[in-house]
């Protein structure tokens, strides 16, 4: 029992650091927070999304540009000269990519 009044401190950091372990909090290699990968913008399986603003397009209906050997779907005009003035900025494979510090 001595050992454990004397370790009490030792004994919560390590127990607070296995919740942040599980909760994703302390993800830099330690096996937390799982994301689901990105989807292309392009996708052939189901509906395509417009890569400007993430908008689920029906492919009969839809404009088209081709980009790095890809097909590209829009919903708009709009969308379609926003890609057109930039595709780089949209054809990374996702409309938003997070890119954490570790």
């Amino acid at each position: 029992m001595a050992w454990l009044t004397q370790n009490w401190l030792w004994i919560v950091l390590a127990l607070g650091v296995l919740v942040l372990m599980r909760r994703g909090g302390m993800s830099c290699g330690m096996g937390g927070h799982r994301r689901e990968p990105h989807e292309h913008p392009s996708q052939e399986a189901g509906s395509p999304r417009d890569p400007v603003n993430g908008h689920s397009v029906d492919r009969t209906h839809a404009l088209t540009s081709i980009f790095d050997g890809r097909t590209y779907y829009f919903e708009s005009e709009e969308s379609r000269a926003e890609f057109n003035s930039d595709p780089q900025k949209f054809a990374g494979g996702g409309m938003h990519r997070h890119h954490h510090g570790c």
